[in-house]
C-alpha cells in the first residue's frame, strides 16, 4: 500500500469557497483509480493536507495526472497548484 500526500496553501479568506467546491467534486475525487480512503485537512490559515490511501493503480503516472487536473480545478483559490508526492506506507494502525 502507498500514500499519496499533498500539501497545499489556500489563498486568505477563499476556504468557504474552497470547501464548496470541493463537496461538488466529491463523486470525481472518490473515484479515482486506486483510491482506498481519502483524508483532507487544513488550518485555520488556509495551509493543509491531502491523504490518499492508494493501491498501485493510485499511484500510476496516470492516477497523478488525473489528481493534477483535479488541483487544476482549485487554481482561483490556491497559492500555487500542489504536487502529489508518493511514499510507500510502512504502518497503517487504528486505535
Amino acid at each position: 500500500m502507498q500514500a499519496r500526500i499533498t500539501r497545499f496553501k489556500m489563498k486568505p479568506d477563499n476556504s468557504a469557497e474552497a470547501r464548496a467546491l470541493l463537496e461538488s467534486l466529491k463523486g470525481e475525487i472518490t473515484g479515482q483509480p486506486g483510491l482506498r480512503h481519502c483524508l483532507i485537512v487544513m488550518n485555520p490559515d488556509g495551509s493543509g493536507h491531502v491523504i490518499a490511501m492508494i493501491d498501485e493503480a493510485g499511484g500510476s503516472a496516470e492516477a497523478v495526472d488525473r489528481v493534477r487536473a483535479l488541483w487544476r480545478k482549485f487554481h482561483d483559490h490556491l497559492e500555487t497548484i500542489p504536487d502529489p508526492e508518493i511514499f510507500d506506507v510502512i504502518a497503517d494502525w487504528t486505535a
